[in-house]
């Protein structure tokens, strides 16, 4: 997208509705907090952090006293950001899709939070933005990537990554989707673009000892579980004959052990829960789940 659609998409009142929008409310608050105990995990005082597409700067401002910086295309969340971040390094306007030759090995952290990657205009352009994430990481430090790909659009629907052309043979790998979002209020985000998270993981490979798919903890039982990539142990040199150790992790239980309808009577809005319902039921999901509890309640028996 060019950077007049992101400023009319993120202008003043987005950018300040943001964090309670799409961070802390209750369905995001699982997924939050998962993302801040991963960073917690790679935080120390030595710790240098990068943060692109850093927005509001809501998870740069939750360590305070670290070196830390941000770079966004959105002239009001770098407002609100320097403003969450008074000790920040500095906060910058600015495109993460060109190579910064200062920021070379400069970071111990770098990271892109909450699908800023998506924004670009093809996948050759995801590719460039993790290129210079790579590029920005020192020997030793790590990458740290949330996801936005098809299972998270469309959780009934999982495409396989990479399969046999058995017509003509090779390998067909499906690298990306794109999807458009059109909000109530108009705001339009058109074409962004979803790379799998394995063709994330393929790209990372070669330059980490290590790389963890992690799982978020679903909402409530059954819903979808979000996943991030952490890629920890930055090499010298990019080695494909010994590529990273590679771990998927399982997904882990619920956040909310309550019964659907309490928790919309208490924390969710009607019209939220209605919404949820029915793609649910449109995704076939609802009945996925009745059906595996109808299946264990026989083999009790």
């Amino acid at each position: 997208m060019k950077k007049e659609d992101i400023w009319k998409i993120y202008d003043h009142g987005y950018a300040n509705d943001y964090n309670e929008r799409y961070l802390c409310n209750p369905f995001s608050e699982a997924s939050t907090n998962t993302e801040l105990n991963v960073l917690k995990t790679l935080i120390n005082p030595s710790t240098k952090w990068l943060d692109l597409g850093c927005g509001t700067g809501y998870f740069l401002s939750q360590f305070h006293g670290v070196q830390r910086g941000g770079l966004d295309a959105s002239p009001e969340m770098i407002k609100l950001a320097r403003n969450a971040n008074p000790d920040a390094l500095f906060f910058k306007e600015g495109d993460f899709r060109k190579d910064n030759q200062e920021w070379h090995g400069a970071w111990t952290l770098v990271t892109c939070m909450w699908g800023a990657y998506c924004y670009v205009d093809s996948v050759k352009e995801v590719e460039h933005v993790i290129q210079n994430m790579i590029l920005w990481t020192q020997t030793g430090g790590a990458i740290f990537l949330p996801i936005v790909d098809i299972e998270d659009l469309r959780p009934s629907i999982r495409i396989p990554y990479e399969e046999t052309n058995i017509v003509f043979g090779g390998k067909t790998a499906v690298t990306s989707i794109t999807w458009t979002w059109r909000e109530e209020n108009g705001k339009l985000h058109e074409q962004l673009v979803s790379p799998s998270v394995e063709h994330i993981v393929n790209l990372l490979k070669p330059f980490f000892d290590k790389i963890e798919v992690v799982r978020y903890p679903p909402y409530m039982a059954d819903w979808l579980s979000r996943k991030g990539v952490l890629a920890t142990g930055r090499r010298d040199i990019k080695n494909e004959d010994h590529p990273a150790n590679i771990i998927w992790q399982d997904v882990p239980e619920a956040a909310n052990q309550t019964p659907a309808f309490r928790i919309a009577m208490s924390t969710v809005s009607n019209k939220q829960m209605i919404k949820e319902l029915f793609f649910r039921v449109r995704s076939g999901a609802i009945f996925k789940s009745f059906a595996r509890k109808v299946y264990r309640r026989i083999l009790r028996k």
